[in-house]
């Protein structure tokens, strides 16, 4: 939700909270209009919007800072001024100039970035909204073709993203440190009405100073708008600005309204019709589904004001929740017959749980006056990269609990088995 209101508060040109309002309106609005398959369709065109917007300025700032049009190359590339100096070392220059530490220092342990892409990796399998997709084909082969696509796809956006990084950072630096505040871009203007952007003269001489001292520092910019201000730092034609918001548009557009989809399917018909009044009409379940919709919406609005993190760092700790929730249920549940209710369930509960307690602890600091150092964290891993350790706990406790509890009915057995079976095959032969 935080990135629909980041779209809404610039090209409204009014706060963030004012355009995190809004776009939770529209998003209601879209998802409780359409249904599964309506979402689907309208999701595959809001891929290629998104993969079409996020590449086209990637590449032309590419070509514009090093010649050359592969932004993953680009990036890597000596700058096309012909001074001989590669991008990213410009980058750490600027970097170190300024107080900072080097750009390709990086931060964090190995074993924290192991921990991290690992929960992201696995959390993705586990995501209910990308799984309910595979309801909508009618063939595995579709299923799996889909999959290969999609795959390929994400492969081409996230080795994208480094590059968009480096650019973003390099003409920000260039565009605004040191500059005269009367002489700032358009851009920045207009970036400083919706929140995002603050500048504090502290010295009142006029200049913007950007820099690491933070009782030094003038400048505060929110990571969330790196992305969508990219084109605008870079001075892009007004159509690659208005095709990148786009993108951004479409990408929160099509994530809501498949979590919304999946949240109110889930409450009106897996709790409330299955559990809580299987004789539900179908009128009070659509009702129920559409109330959910709204408390999820309002939810989300509220994680959109007041995010526990930059939209990355909250995306991250969503993918661990599904890794230390849902993955591990559902390999044991087709690679292993034996796997029963009881197992799964328990393996759920800790698994969630351990994840939650942690994010809370060292992300929101609920349990202590100040957040807690990065020295406490366990075994050197943060928040977004935890899903990993509560996944492990997660497959540990529901194989245990498995052990000690009866054995699915065989029904449940045979289901499992028929699933690695292809439709239409033939017994075995010589």
């Amino acid at each position: 939700m935080r990135g629909v209101g980041l779209v809404f508060s610039r090209f409204l040109e009014v706060d963030i909270n004012t355009g995190v309002i809004v776009g939770m309106l529209i998003v209601l609005f879209y998802a409780v209009l359409g249904g599964m398959k309506g979402i689907t369709y309208t999701q595959v065109a809001q891929y290629c919007v998104l993969i079409f917007a996020f590449m086209v300025p990637a590449i032309f700032i590419s070509i514009q800072m090093t010649g050359n049009p592969i932004p993953q190359l680009g990036f890597g590339s000596t700058l096309a001024d012909g001074s001989g100096t590669y991008l990213l070392d410009k980058l750490d220059g600027l970097s170190t100039d300024l107080g900072f530490a080097e750009y390709t220092e990086g931060s964090k342990s190995m074993v924290d970035v192991f921990a991290i892409t690992l929960a992201l990796m696995v959390g993705t399998a586990g995501l209910p909204h990308v799984i309910v997709r595979f309801f909508t084909v009618k063939r595995v082969k579709d299923a799996r073709k889909s999959a290969g696509i999609a795959l390929l796809l994400i492969v081409i956006l996230y080795t994208t993203a480094p590059a968009v990084a480096v650019f973003a950072r390099t003409n920000m630096i260039e565009t605004v440190s040191n500059k005269s505040y009367a002489e700032v871009p358009v851009w920045f203007k207009k970036w400083e009405t919706t929140g995002l952007i603050t500048f504090t003269d502290k010295n009142n001489d006029g200049h913007i100073q950007y820099v690491a001292d933070k009782s030094k520092n003038e400048l505060v910019v929110d990571n969330d708008i790196m992305v969508l201000a990219n084109p605008e730092i870079a001075n892009l034609p007004d159509w690659v600005i208005a095709l990148v918001a786009a993108g951004a548009l479409a990408a929160a557009l099509s994530t809501a309204a498949g979590l919304l989809l999946v949240i109110s399917a889930s409450v009106s018909h897996d709790l409330i019709k299955k559990i809580i009044n299987p004789n539900i009409s179908e009128k009070n379940e659509l009702a129920a589904a559409r109330l959910s919709a709204v408390v999820a919406v309002c939810v989300a609005g509220y994680f959109g004001i007041n995010p526990p993190g930059f939209v990355a760092a909250t995306v991250a700790l969503a993918f661990g929740l599904a890794a230390a929730s849902f993955f591990p249920a559902i390999i044991l549940g087709i690679f292993y017959k034996k796997m029963n209710k009881e197992g799964a369930i328990a393996g759920m509960v800790v698994g969630i749980t351990a994840m939650l307690l942690y994010m809370v602890k060292y992300r929101l600091g609920w349990f202590d006056d100040v957040l807690p150092d990065k020295s406490e964290w366990w075994f050197g891993i943060s928040p977004e990269g935890f899903g990993t350790i509560a996944m492990l706990l997660n497959f540990i406790v529901s194989i245990v609990i498995m052990r000690f509890t009866p054995d699915p009915p065989q029904e449940v057995q045979d289901i499992v088995e028929n699933i690695r079976i292809p439709s239409g095959a033939g017994d075995a032969t010589h």
